[in-house]
């Protein structure tokens, strides 16, 4: 079972390109000539994806079959179930709590009685205690476990610099790309991240 312990890789000079993708429809229909040539350009060795997809699908796309022509591997990152299950277990227990005293408190007929404010009090408390837990889980420790399986990655060559990849789908990509960011440059990662104002499938391919 591996540890979540964030650390910079010593003595390597590692750039990360980040950038978001509308969905994962762009990996099924796109011109890869613009893609290989920055590709190479860069010397990028590896891409890491963060798609809600199945990577044996995702192996037939014509994004996924150019990488394999130039022999640049590609991984899905993404947090292990083991290391979100507690706290995952937690969430669901509090919304099915807070389920069960919503449909206690839509049953009362004097909701403005002191057991009915309480009620109403404690539903409101769950709430703000599972957005919170939501918030740390998706925002906090998601990417924290993604800059790790990346960097796991750029440890296992053995070169000096070392260049990689990132697709995010872009419905997640403005809550988390910073958090990826704001990680993999405290580790010293040089990252070059494009947004929506600066998207990568514009610029360079």
């Amino acid at each position: 079972m591996e540890v979540l312990e964030l650390k910079p890789i010593k003595k390597r000079k590692i750039t990360a390109f980040i950038s978001s993708k509308e969905n994962a429809k762009y990996f099924q229909d796109m011109d890869p000539s613009k893609l290989i040539v920055f590709l190479k350009k860069n010397g990028v060795n590896f891409v890491t994806v963060d798609f809600q997809v199945i990577m044996r699908e995702f192996s037939k796309t014509p994004f996924a079959q150019t990488l394999e022509k130039l022999n640049i591997p590609y991984f899905q990152v993404d947090i292990p179930d083991y290391a979100m299950g507690y706290l995952y277990q937690e969430i669901i227990e509090k919304q099915q709590l807070q389920t069960e005293l919503f449909e206690e408190y839509e049953s009362m007929k004097d909701k403005e009685s002191y057991k009915g404010l309480s009620l109403k009090n404690w539903i409101d408390m769950l709430g703000v205690e599972i957005q919170e837990k939501e918030n740390f889980l998706s925002l906090q420790l998601r990417p924290q476990w993604i800059v790790k399986k990346m960097l796991d990655l750029a440890a296992s060559y053995d070169k000096n610099v070392i260049v990689f990849v990132h697709f995010v789908q872009e419905d997640i990509c403005e809550e988390i790309c910073p958090e990826i960011t704001k990680n993999l440059r405290e580790l010293g990662v040089k990252v070059v991240s494009y947004n929506k104002k600066h998207i990568i499938q514009n610029v360079i391919f």
